[in-house]
């Protein structure tokens, strides 16, 4: 959804100079909820409402499925929900194609999952493998610097390993533990 409503902002953003509106910064449900309002040109006015209704109309979905997947992830993945948040679960379990690919995968896959362009261009190339693939957006990862990155990528899949292994299977652990394991890998001072 958010592919969709940015490829429908980046459409319509002419009329943002056309019609004189201020700025929305990084927010596309803003533009679509301002550029409703009523302007001098009787002809632009009727476009722009048009334009801001289905903007709106598909900031409103996003919103609702969001809201719905969430609910429904902790359902499906609860302990890998614990441990890295519903939005990442969910991409995870998206990626993986499903809970019962993703228990097969080793901590090193899942650590990865996401670096396609990076892991193929490393195979083609022989550029340094990926140190990490969509778990780059689990909290705190990002601000590492670059070496450490990988250390804690790497302990974060194989925590990352034993909670989906659990969720398939019907058991519980304890997130609560390998969030501590995780911070203090963050928190080292090692490079």
């Amino acid at each position: 959804m958010d592919r969709i409503i940015n490829l429908y902002l980046e459409k319509t953003t002419v009329l943002e100079h056309l019609s004189g509106f201020p700025e929305y910064g990084n927010d596309p449900c803003r533009f679509f909820a301002l550029i409703g309002s009523d302007t001098e040109d009787p002809g632009l006015n009727t476009i722009l409402r048009e334009i801001s209704t289905e903007g709106v109309r598909m900031c409103g979905l996003r919103t609702n499925l969001s809201t719905f997947i969430a609910g429904r992830i902790g359902t499906v993945m609860p302990n890998s929900t614990a441990l890295v948040g519903a939005d990442l679960a969910t991409e995870i379990l998206y990626l993986g194609g499903g809970l019962k690919n993703l228990v097969r995968y080793p901590a090193s896959t899942l650590q990865v999952l996401g670096a396609d362009k990076a892991f193929f261009k490393h195979m083609r190339s022989g550029t340094p493998p990926p140190k990490h693939g969509v778990i780059f957006k689990f909290p705190g990862i990002s601000s590492l610097p670059p070496k450490r990155r990988g250390r804690v990528s790497r302990t974060l899949a194989n925590k990352l390993a034993i909670a989906v292994r659990a969720d398939y299977f019907g058991g519980t652990v304890d997130v609560e533990s390998m969030r501590d394991t995780i911070k203090e890998r963050m928190m080292e001072k090692r490079p």
